[in-house]
């Protein structure tokens, strides 16, 4: 499925980068990758599915559920079942910005001395948990993004080479100085692995991209954090944010 993917970074036929990508084109591409994919009857608007290694994942295209998004959003979700109580997110920088200030307004708006739980998930976040890194990230995808977690131990586990690659392609590959702009957000969090990203540029290629991040975080999880106790299980969902 990857080597399908990253071929489809090049597709000879993709459609002109000046204009949005239609809902037939999306079909069309979907099928070359043995991807399930339901088009919705707004134009832009589709689900994307699959399985990987039994566990199913789904990416859609739709209205944004969050403010900082402003135009069409990508939101991905793979329900994994690892150790629901590591708890990770990838960021990039302008997005932490935003974000971070946001957060700050919001508590001292209304004279809050605690994080305010009505606050979307990824807020709450930056006010309880600090920015790790480690020797072995590269300085670029340092500059571009920030990884908050819980326990450094788990980010390092989770964020491997894969993961690393696909985000830098991202924002430092063709149409990168815009995506590195626009908001992008990945989630470890109650044994899932969740995406969030605004489809900036509206192209097969932005989609194939998200796709593969969305895998490439799952596959990390799936190899590298333990599954939950056998005798515990999985925690339910407290909140999912998509």
């Amino acid at each position: 499925m990857f080597d399908r993917l990253r071929k489809a970074l090049h597709l000879p036929g993709s459609p002109n980068a000046a204009r949005p990508v239609s809902n037939q084109e999306v079909v069309r591409w979907a099928a070359t990758q043995r991807l399930a994919v339901v088009p919705q009857a707004v134009d832009g608007h589709f689900d994307l599915g699959g399985d990987l290694n039994g566990h199913p994942w789904r990416l859609e295209c739709g209205n944004p559920t969050r403010d900082y998004v402003r135009s069409l959003e990508l939101r991905g979700r793979a329900d994994l079942g690892v150790d629901p109580d590591a708890a990770v997110m990838v960021l990039n920088r302008p997005l932490q910005e935003s974000l971070e200030g946001n957060a700050y307004n919001a508590i001292t708006d209304t004279l809050q001395t605690t994080v305010n739980a009505s606050l979307p998930e990824e807020m709450r976040w930056l006010a309880m948990f600090e920015e790790v890194t480690w020797p072995g990230l590269p300085a670029s995808f340092r500059q571009h993004f920030a990884v908050v977690a819980e326990r450094i131990e788990t980010a390092q586990r989770w964020i491997h080479a894969p993961v690393v690659s696909q985000l830098l392609n991202i924002v430092e590959g063709e149409g990168g100085a815009v995506r590195a702009q626009s908001p992008l957000l990945l989630m470890l969090v109650r044994g899932k692995v969740y995406l969030r990203m605004e489809h900036t540029q509206r192209s097969l290629t932005e989609i194939a991209q998200a796709t593969q991040l969305l895998l490439a975080a799952a596959q990390g999880a799936l190899h590298n954090l333990p599954p939950p106790a056998a005798a515990g299980g999985p925690t339910e969902d407290a909140e999912d944010p998509q």
